[in-house]
């Protein structure tokens, strides 16, 4: 497993016996699509498979559920009665959108459960605590129309990939009463996030992204679940081996900081793993189908 040392970009400055963090590698561990070079092909072929599966599904798709017009959400509704899946966009919170993501849902609406495919604002528009509203006002909105779709609003689970992943596992963190007064505490029954990034402080020496996000310490205090206190509700995660050692080590350090199950170690790297979610006869696939198959109650 990689060394603890991947979330502190302080005790990598020390490594290199100055005050300051080491930039170089910071980047070669969190940008992603400087090391993943075939990354156009990955989103074009995701856009692809997404088109043609809007030809085979029966979605509702761009409701609008907030306040700005990113904030939307297809709907593909399931048998009556059934789970709910929501799926959170990655993209490093500035990029990518619901839309590339929809073939992620006809292996599941194919066994009955309905699928959301949830979009948020994009920062630099936005600011990252917006993401992380949105995607609450989203969840709330998917929970009060159950009776609409047809969903049982007893069975949310939420699945999220890199920043959705993110933002799946602050989903679990919200205090849903505070919220609203009328919502339970256990909006969200279960969440899975894949290569997700749960300490965010590495991000603010890190270029590439810190150009958009500008983080400092409180902020990143504030939207990092690693510095915060378990939730009450399961949560399970994922990373590829393929990956950098920055990112298997916030799946480890998240993990063991709140007594989680050893995250699933899938054969990929940080965009391919994305490809198992909808691929029945992947560990992945069984993990997700596994939180949708557990009693509501």
């Amino acid at each position: 497993m990689a060394d603890s040392k991947a979330l502190n970009a302080d005790n990598r400055s020390e490594s290199r016996g100055d005050n300051q963090p080491d930039v170089a590698w910071l980047e070669s561990q969190y940008n992603v699509r400087a090391y993943l070079t075939e990354h156009p092909k990955i989103f074009a072929r995701w856009a692809e498979l997404s088109r043609y599966a809007r030809f085979d599904l029966d979605g509702h798709w761009n409701l609008y559920f907030g306040e700005s017009e990113a904030e939307t959400v297809d709907v593909i509704p399931g048998k009556p009665g059934k789970p709910l899946l929501i799926y959170i966009h990655g993209g490093y919170w500035r990029s990518l959108d619901k839309y590339d993501f929809t073939f992620l849902a006809k292996p599941y609406v194919a066994r009955g459960y309905s699928v959301a495919l949830l979009n948020y604002g994009l920062i630099p528009k936005v600011t990252i605590e917006d993401c992380v509203r949105q995607t609450l006002r989203g969840i709330e909105w998917l929970y009060r129309q159950a009776e609409r779709f047809g969903y049982d609003a007893n069975q949310i689970v939420v699945c999220g990939h890199s920043a959705g992943g993110h933002l799946g596992v602050m989903s679990a963190l919200a205090f849903w009463p505070l919220w609203a007064s009328d919502l339970p505490q256990d909006v969200v029954k279960s969440v899975i996030a894949i290569s997700g990034i749960y300490d965010l402080s590495p991000l603010v020496h890190t270029p590439f992204i810190q150009k958009d996000l500008k983080l400092n310490q409180k902020r990143t205090r504030m939207v990092s679940p690693a510095l915060m206190p378990k939730p009450t509700i399961p949560v399970h995660l994922a990373f590829g081996t393929e990956e950098t050692d920055a990112f298997k080590e916030q799946s480890a350090y998240l993990a063991a900081h709140w007594g989680l199950n050893p995250p699933l170690q899938v054969q990929a790297n940080h965009l391919n793993i994305v490809d198992q979610i909808a691929d029945p006869h992947s560990d992945l696939f069984m993990l997700i189908q596994n939180q949708l198959l557990l009693p509501s109650h």
